[in-house]
């Protein structure tokens, strides 16, 4: 049984995913608790292909590559942190799988199955923000997905796509946070997070065994 704790943080192209998940470990490292950052798609080989190998990968093709990126992903990195008992921050999992993969034409029945034996985390954050401050965000980052080359009207499915996701992992039982970036600053959303995630690990830690 893992000790840890793991966050998954969500929300489309742009909204400030990275530099949000960045602040929130620094937080949480500052208020003591240990802690492990990670991204997906991973640095390792199968992650670089299915990060920049979206203009020759489709559909459930790049599907699969993703899901397997993901299971190495959780046998060598994150399933160690949490065994070790770290808060475990990872930048994009199951949410975006539905969403991206979704929009690229893979049936949700599909992706659903593709991601049935991935580690549930104790809480998935759903970053929401303006589709058109989104886009602009991550077409100055670089456009090396084909995700991100859509203009405002792509970025304003993809928002909606994960308002959806939100509601269908709540009611797969996953434990979902929606949060609005709105005009805060990377440090204010954080801190935000940052106690809803010591509250829950507070109550891990108090609750009866």
């Amino acid at each position: 049984m893992s000790t840890g704790f793991f966050v998954a943080v969500d929300g489309p192209s742009g909204v400030g995913k990275s530099t949000i998940t960045a602040a929130l470990a620094r937080q949480l490292a500052a208020a003591g608790v240990p802690v492990h950052a990670t991204k997906e798609p991973t640095t390792g080989p199968i992650g670089e292909l299915a990060r920049f190998g979206t203009d020759d990968c489709q559909g459930i093709t790049l599907a699969c590559l993703v899901a397997a990126d993901r299971y190495h992903h959780l046998d060598t990195d994150i399933r160690p942190a949490l065994a070790g008992g770290a808060v475990v921050v990872c930048d994009r999992y199951v949410a975006s799988s539905l969403v991206l993969q979704g929009l690229d034409g893979v049936p949700a029945d599909f992706l659903w199955t593709l991601v049935a034996a991935a580690d549930r985390p104790d809480l998935t954050v759903i970053l929401t923000g303006e589709a058109a401050q989104s886009r602009e965000r991550a077409a100055r980052r670089g456009l090396y997905s084909r995700f991100h080359r859509g203009g405002v009207e792509a970025g304003a499915a993809e928002a909606m796509a994960y308002q959806t996701a939100a509601a269908e992992l709540e009611a797969a039982g996953y434990a979902v946070l929606v949060q609005d970036v709105g005009t805060q600053t990377t440090e204010e959303v954080a801190a935000v997070l940052a106690v809803s995630v010591l509250a829950r690990l507070d109550g891990t830690r108090t609750a009866p065994s």
